[in-house]
């Protein structure tokens, strides 16, 4: 999959990209979603942390998750959390999304 390098919500533009300085090896995190930049930032492959493309793809997926949750201001019914703030919820909703666009088949 190829990953974007930016995507529009709600008119405002959100930037993609891969920052190496962001991550260290210890953190075990690959993505972050920085709601005040309107940036996704990703872990690049390293050789300590190697990334397949699926994983880089599913992390993708997550932030764009955090995104279009915090856009849409969802709060769940009885709690006080937010849903994009809910990472269960994100990344279960991220890798359905993921696996539903990567294993699209199509018509020939």
């Amino acid at each position: 999959m190829k990953i974007p390098n930016k995507f529009k919500l709600f008119g405002q533009t959100i930037t993609v990209s891969f920052c190496p300085d962001t991550f260290t090896d210890l953190d075990g995190h690959y993505g972050f979603a920085c709601y005040r930049k309107n940036e996704i930032q990703l872990r690049p492959p390293t050789a300590t942390i190697p990334l397949s493309d699926e994983q880089i793809a599913q992390t993708f997926y997550h932030e764009l998750i955090h995104f279009v949750l915090y856009h849409a201001g969802a709060a769940y019914s009885g709690k006080s959390d937010y849903m994009h703030q809910d990472e269960g919820f994100v990344d279960l909703v991220g890798s359905l999304l993921h696996q539903a666009i990567s294993t699209f088949e199509f018509e020939k």
